[in-house]
């Protein structure tokens, strides 16, 4: 994704409106990024001054109907919102996530005077940034662009603007259209080249998570075709994802390839995911060998989920024998065909499983791997759900969010007995009761205004034969938690409007970061839903507990640097102790963005050091001063019949409470302040203060 600049002077507007810079774009290299762009504002009618309301609006209703055409990305979407306002930014700034027409959707403020000045701008949830209304700002522009946009002071073609610093990010879907804006604005005497970094650091993580739903969402709809090939082919198939991973064969594909789990295809295959998913496209054959002398296979590449023609989201792969064989053997013979020597990261697996979870085992083998860290106490949750995922128990995971609950939850799937079915995610606490019903059970034909003409099928359908997960479970409504509990008994439903009883047969994965415990005694969650549920319990342990920061950090740098084909830096020891000392209230998502946003600032640099790191993160220990150990964590244990989340999160609770407490008492009792220093929203702040019983100021 590129980056634009732009920049100019309060004489060089008021030049450019009077008419005196007409021609002279090629002659004075100021005026060379700017000058196309206020031109363009011209011709298509904004205004160069502006009014307090100035340009369109629109209403609640339309609002919710825009958020709704983002869905069921509007999670991920908002999910980025939050960790972006949270970012160690200066302060007195707003972050916006703004829809494909320059619409704001979503607003999230750090506080401060700015607050006021955002408002008076129409910086609003219902306002719209495009061109057309505002002329030469950061959302706008990247919406006409396509690229990440910095447009600092008068540089805003709207005199009422030239106050304004923003910067601003597009977001585009798997097959590269763009879908939204994430954009940062504060005022123009803080202006900072860094946050237009970590906004486009941020718009390529969205991205990112996009292209994951994307994929899950066509994986749900096209399963059926998917897995009928790969049950009825004799010969090798399989099934590739991006950006390049191998999620699935049939037997005779596992047996040549010597793996259980996921694994590069340029291992696997030797070719890359550029080059395979350019074959299917184009319908033509490739050659490889799958072992040195071995025999020669073609490949025959099928796209499946394709875009506008130049896109995938998966390849179904077909290996045919070539015919060409190697050491004199003749084609045919019982001894053509020997077993293909597996790829190195074949080898590694195999030799994983013989002793997994070993004292010295890194990273778990098969779908285990992608839960990086050696902590213990990570490790024996892993352990945990190993012995479970084989089972048809409904699975509870109980943890902070950013720990990677949906990457254990796909790693529950993949080791599943219905690994070949569909993995469906939904997130409860994304959509209003209404949204979330027609979400999880569908809806029939004119059900609702809006509703769709041929009605929808729902994510119970689309989970049939598979895993459903449930994100934010503790935020279902009451009434939902009814239905859902009938769907849980006997796999029967009705879709909304309709009396037609349909059946779904999943597994049932559900998460929250909530304490179910609290939730059941006040009422909020039903407590027969909650025993229905706790079939399995587990925890991914918060990032502050871990004992392996520096292992995960160099594993995340590791992964980071390859996917924007950099060398890997190692990490200096005053950088690691200056990560050692943040609370991390993001967990391992936090760091993965910090890690990004770092890799980006070293430049290039062998060695990450304290210098590409923000400024406010942790605190410097002072001379002399010791690190005090962290304890070591207690082993996970197997659930008793009824367990106690409250109970299991007691050292947890304590934490936290000690972290709002030092929060506020460095904040001066200012509540916004203590939140943005955690890292979490206000509301949440409250929430949790009330639940260790912290006495707060009054909201208003």
């Amino acid at each position: 994704m590129g980056t634009l600049t732009l920049s100019a002077s309060p004489l060089l507007w008021e030049q450019f409106l009077v008419g005196a810079l007409d021609g002279e774009a090629g002659l004075r290299p100021e005026l060379r990024s700017i000058l196309p762009r206020w031109q363009r504002s011209r011709s298509l009618g904004a205004p160069s001054t502006g009014q307090p309301d100035e340009g369109p609006s629109v209403g609640s209703l339309a609002l919710v109907e825009r958020r709704a055409r983002l869905e069921p990305v509007w999670h991920e979407l908002g999910g980025m919102l939050e960790m972006l306002s949270a970012a160690p930014l200066p302060s007195g700034r707003v972050a916006l996530l703004a829809d494909r027409e320059g619409v704001i959707l979503a607003t999230r403020s750090s506080g401060g005077d700015f607050t006021h000045h955002a408002d008076y701008v129409r910086l609003v949830e219902g306002a719209c940034w495009d061109e057309t209304s505002r002329g030469t700002n950061a959302i706008g522009t990247a919406l006409a662009e396509s690229s990440a946009v910095a447009v600092v002071g008068p540089a805003h073609y709207a005199q009422r603007h030239h106050g304004l610093v923003c910067y601003a990010a597009p977001v585009h879907d798997p097959f590269g259209e763009l879908v939204a804006v994430l954009d940062v604005t504060g005022p123009a005497g803080a202006a900072d080249p860094l946050v237009l970094v970590a906004v486009a650091s941020v718009a390529h993580a969205a991205e990112a998570r996009l292209r994951e739903v994307a994929w899950a969402r066509v994986a749900a709809a096209a399963r059926g075709g998917l897995e009928s090939r790969l049950s009825r082919e004799d010969g090798p198939v399989l099934v590739v994802e991006p950006m390049g991973r191998v999620s699935r064969f049939n037997a005779s594909a596992r047996a040549l390839l010597g793996g259980q789990g996921p694994m590069a295809v340029e291992a696997a295959l030797g070719v890359s995911w550029r080059v395979l998913t350019d074959a299917a496209l184009r319908g033509v054959a490739l050659e490889t060998r799958l072992a040195s002398q071995g025999p020669a296979w073609r490949i025959h590449a099928e796209a499946v989920g394709t875009g506008d023609g130049s896109s995938a989201l998966a390849v179904l792969v077909r290996l045919e024998s070539s015919g060409v064989r190697s050491l004199g053997m003749t084609p045919g013979s019982a001894d053509s065909r020997p077993a293909a020597e597996p790829s190195p990261e074949g080898r590694a697996t195999r030799t994983l499983s013989r002793d997994l979870w070993g004292a010295d085992t890194v990273v778990p083998p098969g779908p285990w791997a992608a839960l990086k860290g050696n902590d213990p106490q990570h490790r024996a949750t892993l352990r945990e759900a190993e012995r479970f995922a084989p089972t048809s128990l409904p699975v509870l995971l109980l943890s902070e969010t950013g720990t990677g609950k949906e990457l254990l939850a796909r790693a529950l799937h993949a080791a599943s007995t219905v690994a070949t079915g569909p993995f469906v995610a939904v997130n409860c606490g994304a959509l209003s009761p209404a949204l979330l019903e027609s979400e999880l059970f569908g809806h029939a034909p004119g059900a609702f205004t809006g509703a769709r003409v041929g009605g929808a099928e729902g994510k119970l359908a689309a989970a049939d034969g598979g895993t459903l997960f449930l994100d934010e479970l503790a935020e279902m409504p009451p009434a939902l938690q009814v239905l859902l509990l009938r769907v849980l008994e006997d796999g029967a439903y009705s879709r909304v409007g309709e009396s037609r009883v349909r059946r779904s047969r999943f597994r049932l994965v559900g998460a929250t970061c909530r304490d179910l415990d609290a939730a059941v005694r006040t009422g909020a969650f039903r407590s027969d839903l909650y025993f229905r549920l706790q079939g399995a319990v587990l925890r991914l342990p918060p990032l502050r507990e871990r004992n392996d920061l520096p292992e995960l950090a160099h594993a995340l740098l590791r992964r980071l640097s390859e996917d924007e084909g950099l060398a890997t830096p190692s990490i200096s020891a005053a950088a690691l102790t200056r990560l050692a000392a943040h609370p991390w209230p993001g967990n391992v998502r936090e760091l993965k963005t910090l890690l990004r946003l770092a890799l980006v600032r070293a430049a290039g640099a062998p060695v990450l050091d304290v210098d590409a790191l923000p400024s406010g993160l942790g605190s410097p220990l002072s001379p002399g001063a010791q690190v005090e150990p962290r304890p070591a964590a207690p082993p996970v244990s197997s659930p008793p019949s009824q367990p106690s989340a409250s109970a299991a999160a007691g050292p947890l609770r304590e934490l936290e409470a000690r972290a709002i407490q030092e929060a506020l008492a460095l904040s001066g009792g200012n509540v916004a302040q203590a939140a943005r220093r955690l890292g979490i929203a206000r509301s949440t702040l409250y929430r949790m203060a009330e639940r260790f019983g912290i006495t707060l100021p009054s909201r208003a």
